[in-house]
């Protein structure tokens, strides 16, 4: 969105709006008493040169617009306007503060336009953080939505894992976080944005790979690629509480932090793993995605705000975010997690 080409306010108008004693070196304005309506009077007058036809344009009668700009001249200790009989002409302090006036004003009126776009939601910062698998074709349709509806708002997009991001959410450095359940933190709110079983994930040259199915017994015996210990993760957990639902605990060959490190070493051959199925509609790995005939136990993502918050843009996003058109329903069922051949 392009934005005015309003100059920097000078020395002049920084000395109006501070209203300083020493405003243009003569000035008796009290602090903090400069009454825009009489800046709006003289930029009328000014332009018109004719206070007759500046009242008008005002919608006030002549003598108050009169009135009002002698006022603001003795504020100021400064005479703004040349008058006689026959015409009104600015003096060298008038052609300066005009042009300092018009530049306050589009500010003034800037500041006005914006606070109100910020009080109904359509301007404003909002930032959120989330898990990195949410990436896989979860968030995109979402972001992508709401900055074409609302291209104010400022998203300050970020990959928190889940401890950091109620740590941050208790600490108000976010506003928002999409996170793995359960959710139970004391004066946050929670909503459910999806929930689904997970599936099994294989080189493409595997021997399950080409299944239409398969059962978690299938797996025993298997090189996994998990994630450390170390990093406290949701998804780590319900991987290794499926696994001993299923009679079996995963080997693990090899480590990594990250869910895309984690796909790219089954690519590689590395081992197998079990993943939430949205990814497997970020393709960009020679990898396959099976369903597992008994159900898993669910992933579940949340969305979490605190209570308390006051951010219109915020309460925008939760709304859309909630919404059920963002949430896939089901993934089980999509053709492109499993090959084609059976």
């Amino acid at each position: 969105m392009a934005k005015c080409p309003i100059e920097p306010p000078t020395e002049v108008t920084r000395a109006i709006l501070a209203g300083c004693n020493t405003a243009l070196a003569t000035a008796k304005m009290e602090p903090n008493t400069l009454d825009l309506r009489r800046v709006r009077y003289f930029v009328a007058a000014a332009e018109d040169l004719h206070f007759g036809r500046a009242a008008k344009r005002m919608n006030i009668v002549q003598s108050a617009l009169s009135q009002q700009i002698k006022r603001f001249e003795d504020e100021l200790a400064i005479d703004l306007f040349d008058r006689n009989t026959h015409e009104v002409r600015l003096t060298e302090a008038g052609h300066y503060m005009l042009h300092e006036c018009r530049i306050l004003l589009e500010q003034a009126d800037k500041t006005t336009r914006i606070a109100k776009e910020a009080i109904a939601g359509t301007r404003g910062r909002i930032r959120m953080a989330f898990v990195d698998n949410a990436t896989c074709a979860l968030l995109p349709p979402l972001i992508r939505d709401y900055r074409r509806r609302y291209p104010d708002v400022e998203l300050c997009l970020q990959t928190m894992n889940r401890s950091d991001q109620i740590t941050a959410l208790l600490d108000r450095r976010i506003d928002i976080g999409l996170l793995p359940g359960p959710v139970q933190i004391e004066d946050m709110e929670s909503q459910v944005f999806v929930s689904s079983p997970l599936v099994a994930v294989f080189p493409r040259g595997h021997v399950l790979a080409s299944r239409r199915s398969i059962r978690l017994e299938d797996l025993t015996g298997e090189a996994f690629v998990l994630f450390p210990t170390s990093i406290h993760s949701r998804l780590l957990e319900i991987i290794i509480a499926t696994c001993a639902d299923a009679g079996f605990a995963p080997y693990v060959a090899q480590e990594a932090h990250h869910l895309h490190t984690v796909l790219a070493l089954v690519d590689a051959g590395v081992g197998v793993t079990l993943a939430p199925p949205w990814v497997a509609h970020a393709r960009a790995m020679d990898i396959a995605f099976v369903p597992v005939k008994d159900p898993t136990r669910t992933y579940d993502l949340f969305f979490v705000r605190r209570h308390d918050s006051t951010n219109i843009a915020l309460k925008r996003l939760w709304t859309a975010a909630t919404a059920k058109q963002y949430a896939p329903t089901c993934w089980l069922d999509r053709n492109e997690l499993t090959p084609e051949s059976t």
